[in-house]
């Protein structure tokens, strides 16, 4: 599946002060962009409506922090940790979170196309109500998260575990769980209609659903 990568130019401008970025941005009302951000760190803060373009994150830290109907195009996410903070009605196109964390974060009602995750941790993570498209989850955690009433068209999972995770009322159709762990997701059985998933997997899930298989 072809997904479009975050178009990021050569020549970025270097900072660790990301709160800095954000001061300046929402005193001149200005996107931030082409920024190349390091070992910065957010905590308990409200900064709704910020828009970043060509950026990459390393190795930085949203610590319960709120951004509410933030823009993320052309960014990548490098070793960074956004666990327990929100992006709430947010929107990402053409990112990527590579070995990154974001335990109990929310993204609820978020958009996300073209979108590229690898080797995270998402464990309790809240996406109810988002729209997922062209995404690729490779080596990755979802276990107790909440993907509820969502909308998924072309996703490509690789080993990815979704224990006890809740998929209720999100349409499974061509979604391929065969690699990877859904022991105890939760769903009404719907959702099911058109996944593919391996053997062993088909026999857990008609029990999960309360059919009694024979030998």
């Amino acid at each position: 599946m072809k997904i479009n990568k975050p178009n990021i130019p050569e020549n970025l401008a270097a900072t660790d002060d990301l709160a800095g970025l954000i001061y300046r941005s929402q005193e001149e009302e200005v996107d931030i962009t082409a920024q190349k951000i390091k070992d910065s760190s957010l905590a308990n803060m409200d900064i709704p409506n910020l828009c970043f373009k060509q950026t990459i994150f390393e190795n930085c830290k949203f610590d319960h922090c709120t951004l509410f109907n933030a823009t993320f195009i052309d960014v990548i996410f490098q070793s960074c940790d956004i666990s327990n903070s929100s992006f709430s009605n947010g929107y990402f196109n053409r990112c990527q979170f590579i070995s990154c964390k974001g335990i109990g974060a929310s993204m609820q009602d978020v958009n996300l196309q073209n979108i590229s995750l690898h080797n995270s941790n998402f464990k309790y993570a809240n996406l109810n109500s988002a729209l997922l498209k062209n995404i690729s989850i490779i080596e990755s955690d979802f276990s107790d998260a909440d993907i509820v009433e969502c909308q998924l068209t072309n996703v490509e999972l690789c080993r990815v575990k979704f224990i006890n995770t809740s998929f209720f009322k999100t349409p499974l159709k061509g979604i391929d769980f065969s690699t990877s762990q859904i022991d105890g997701i939760v769903l009404s059985g719907e959702e099911l209609k058109g996944a593919i998933v391996s053997t062993c997997q088909a026999a857990e899930l008609a029990r999960l659903l309360g059919l009694i298989i024979k030998d």
